[in-house]
């Protein structure tokens, strides 16, 4: 782990070019905020395809405890009428997604890269810092690939989970301190949720199908 997190750093504050945010803000635009622009206008996708989505994250993303059909993933899918790629891999911890996130990338050849991670982190013992230097390598990775970075704060927790709520809060509010940072479009899915209980499962970690559906129409209202 320490020696993941040491490349990441490393990678990070050498390589990143000083101009980030500048080159970040020439396809960010109103989407987060409603009106008639798209995410994606005027955004120079390389040879990825705008019409092919990848939601990238663990057993929330995967869709634990439903059916196929009814994970996020797929209900997006059906309201874009896009290819949405499910890449939810159970059990994963961000740094994970950063050991991953290039061969995703150069598989998939996305337009657009919906990025959540970061409760596998808090239940493993890891910290909200470490948790966004790896989501933050994420990010740069979909940017550096003319792919468009879509980041998304964390869903509650209860019940058995609860004694990660603090950690849970306070990674959501490092999570959108990134998001602002790097000019990236934010999914606030913590907002949407509302810590409703009523959206989990019984496994009070896992949404339930009125969750997921939840998450794909915030998705929806981002990058459409």
């Amino acid at each position: 782990m320490e020696k993941l997190l040491f490349k990441i750093r490393f990678y990070l504050f050498c390589f990143v070019p000083l101009c980030l945010c500048a080159f970040a803000a020439l396809f960010m635009t109103a989407g987060c905020e409603g009106g008639s622009s798209h995410l994606a206008d005027g955004h120079d996708f390389g040879s990825n395809s705008p019409n092919v989505y990848v939601a990238f994250g663990d057993s929330i993303t995967y869709g634990s405890g439903v059916d196929s059909n009814d994970s996020y993933p797929t209900k997006l899918a059906l309201m874009l009428k896009k290819t949405v790629i499910n890449e939810g891999y159970p059990g994963a911890e961000s740094f994970v997604g950063a050991e991953m996130v290039n061969d995703i990338l150069a598989a998939y050849k996305p337009g657009f890269l919906l990025i959540l991670f970061g409760i596998n982190d808090l239940i493993m013992g890891y910290s909200e810092d470490e948790a966004i230097v790896s989501l933050q390598y994420i990010c740069q990775a979909a940017i550096d690939n003319k792919t468009i970075p879509v980041l998304a704060t964390l869903t509650p927790v209860s019940g058995e989970h609860h004694a990660f709520a603090s950690g849970v809060d306070r990674l959501n509010v490092l999570i959108r301190r990134l998001a602002a940072d790097m000019n990236v479009a934010l999914v606030d899915l913590d907002a949407a949720f509302n810590w409703n209980v009523a959206y989990l499962q019984d496994d009070g970690l896992h949404p339930n199908v009125q969750g997921y559906q939840l998450m794909a129409v915030t998705f929806y209202d981002v990058v459409n």
